[in-house]
């Protein structure tokens, strides 16, 4: 399909806008996930909010406002995206960031996109520009700054060690967010948007609720030790309770965090690079800082605001307006 320059120009317009919206939906999700961690097991809550987000998803097939068609489609690399993302994302970054020191988990989320930049060269032949690549560095040396100015200024004691297999999930956590970028900027040839959320959605809740499953016969799950011992009827119980009395935390994560910032993480991929559309996930830090300084009325020394800064003008940079892009063959070019 072709397309005009005006409308491409809108669509990237459009795409950067739902960067920077999915960005702050994320960066704003602090703020109902730690409250609802104090009820919820964490693989609970992650079972949870699919589960919503799920029926909501298959709602709006179902009264026929999106439609769906998965036949005669090559599937492998749609079940390959929702592998990598969100089932083997989230079980890393769990446990990598329980094991880990704020600064090295930070650190290394927040290097995702440019693994992002190697993998799109190299699976879909996706090139950076200089000014893309510069973009990318100032990002990453945004994050990092900061983190590690918020640790050497936020840390009691002795500061939290990383253990060997913290780090090795957390580098899960990057590889899978990566292969999950380019596989759904590929998969965006043959799926659509929805077709692609919908899948991701699905795939999360029937994973996590095996997962919480056998937790619940074993025994190994539970906010609390009582809640262990319950029977499968009493546990599935306690779980509706829990959840409701958490009810907007689980529709902030169930709906805004789940439906609407993975469609809108799905929408860039198909418009923009894998790489200029991963770089918005950095912008998660900034949103996550200006909301703790403006919210909870967390102090910001003056290294994090400048790491804020590189942030920014790293996705700008990351994102600006080419004067030429030249194509790449084997791949289509909606930016």
């Amino acid at each position: 399909m072709i397309m005009s320059a005006s409308m491409k120009e809108r669509n990237r317009s459009l795409s950067i806008a739902a960067g920077i919206a999915y960005a702050s939906i994320f960066g704003f999700s602090f703020l109902v996930t730690k409250g609802a961690l104090n009820v919820l097991d964490p693989m609970e809550l992650i079972f949870v909010r699919f589960l919503v987000a799920a029926l909501l998803m298959t709602l709006f097939v179902l009264t026929g406002w999106q439609k769906i068609n998965f036949r005669g489609k090559k599937h492998w690399t749609l079940l390959a995206m929702c592998f990598f993302q969100p089932v083997l994302y989230f079980i890393c970054e769990t446990y990598g960031v329980n094991e880990s020191s704020t600064s090295m988990a930070g650190i290394i989320i927040g290097a995702i996109p440019a693994l992002v930049a190697v993998l799109g060269l190299i699976f879909i032949k996706e090139r950076t520009t200089r000014g893309q690549t510069l973009g990318l560095v100032l990002s990453i040396l945004g994050v990092a700054t900061v983190v590690l100015a918020g640790a050497a200024t936020t840390s009691s004691g002795q500061p939290k060690e990383s253990t060997p297999r913290g780090l090795f999930f957390l580098l899960g956590a990057m590889v899978s967010a990566a292969f999950f970028n380019v596989l759904s900027r590929k998969a965006s040839d043959t799926f659509t948007d929805f077709e692609r959320t919908f899948a991701m959605m699905w795939s999360a809740a029937l994973s996590y609720g095996i997962i919480v499953f056998v937790r619940w016969l074993t025994g190994s799950l539970g906010t609390t030790p009582s809640l262990q011992r319950l029977s499968f009827p009493r546990a599935l119980a306690s779980l509706v309770q829990r959840s409701a009395s958490v009810w907007y935390a689980i529709l902030y994560l169930g709906i805004l965090s789940s439906v609407v910032a993975f469609f809108l993480i799905n929408y860039t991929l198909t418009q923009l690079k894998a790489s200029q559309s991963s770089v918005f996930s950095d912008l998660v830090t900034v949103i996550t800082v200006l909301a703790g300084v403006f919210i909870r009325k967390e102090p910001l020394n003056t290294m994090q605001w400048l790491g804020a800064a590189l942030i920014v003008f790293g996705v700008w940079f990351t994102n600006r307006k080419d004067k030429a892009v030249p194509a790449v063959s084997g791949w289509h070019s909606n930016d």
